[in-house]
C-alpha cells in the first residue's frame, strides 16, 4: 500500500477545493474516518454540496490526514439557496466541486439547467461519471425524476430541463454523481451530491424586480 501522498497528488486534491468563484463563502465541514479500521472515508460538505470520497482499503494516517487537510483549505460558493432569479438571464453558481448553470425565458414554459464538475476534481477522477437523474419540486409537489446521464466523461456538461417551469414558480432540486478516484496511489469512490433551490421571477415587476 501506498503510504504517502505525492506532491503531484496532493496539489490536484488542493486544487479541488481551491478554484471555485464565489457568490458568497461557507466553512466546509469535514469528516473521516478512523484510519487502518475498515474502509474509510473523508467528506466535505457546504451548503449547496456535499462530497464524499470512500476508499477501498484503510489509510494510513499520513495519508488521512494530508487528504483532510487539502479539502479543509478551501471554501465553496453557495447558491442557488432560495435566491430570486430574474428570466432572460443565465446564472451560474460555481464552487470547487463544479458549476451549476440556470435560465428560464420571460414568459415561458420550461427552465433549462447545467451542472459541470470542476477541473480541479476531475484530476483525480480516473473512471467516468454517472448521474443519477434530476430530482425537483415545483411549488413543493413533486415532479418526476428526469433521465439520468451514465459513464459520461468527467468535464461533460451534465444538463436536463425542469418542465414545466412558469414565471414565479418555487423550485428545489437534488442530484447525485458517482465516479471513482485516485489520491495518493490509493483508489476509492467519489459521491457528489448537490442541491438548491430558487425562485424563478418575472422582470420587469415593481414588486419582485429591482
Amino acid at each position: 500500500m501506498n503510504r504517502q501522498l505525492p506532491w503531484a497528488l496532493a496539489a490536484a486534491v488542493v486544487a479541488l477545493v481551491a478554484m471555485a468563484t464565489s457568490i458568497g463563502t461557507a466553512a466546509p465541514a469535514l469528516a473521516a474516518g478512523v484510519p487502518g479500521q475498515g474502509t474509510p472515508a473523508i467528506s466535505r460538505q457546504v451548503d449547496d454540496t456535499a462530497l464524499t470520497f470512500t476508499f477501498d482499503e484503510p489509510m494510513s494516517a499520513a495519508t488521512a490526514s494530508a487528504v483532510t487537510s487539502a479539502l479543509a483549505q478551501g471554501t465553496a460558493a453557495s447558491g442557488p439557496n432560495g435566491e430570486l432569479l430574474h428570466c432572460n438571464r443565465a446564472y451560474r453558481f460555481s464552487d470547487s466541486n463544479g458549476s451549476f448553470t440556470f435560465q428560464h425565458r420571460c414568459g415561458g414554459t420550461t427552465g433549462p439547467w447545467g451542472y459541470q464538475l470542476s477541473t480541479g476534481l476531475c484530476a483525480i477522477v480516473i473512471s467516468g461519471v454517472s448521474e443519477s437523474g434530476m430530482a425537483w419540486t415545483r411549488n413543493g409537489r413533486r415532479q418526476g425524476t428526469q433521465a439520468p446521464h451514465p459513464d459520461r466523461f468527467c468535464r461533460y456538461q451534465f444538463h436536463g430541463t425542469f418542465n414545466p417551469e412558469h414565471d414565479f414558480d418555487v423550485i428545489a432540486y437534488n442530484d447525485h454523481f458517482t465516479f471513482r478516484v485516485e489520491v495518493g496511489g490509493q483508489t476509492g469512490t467519489g459521491n457528489l451530491d448537490i442541491h438548491g433551490s430558487f425562485y424563478s421571477a418575472r422582470c420587469p415587476n415593481p414588486i419582485v424586480c429591482p
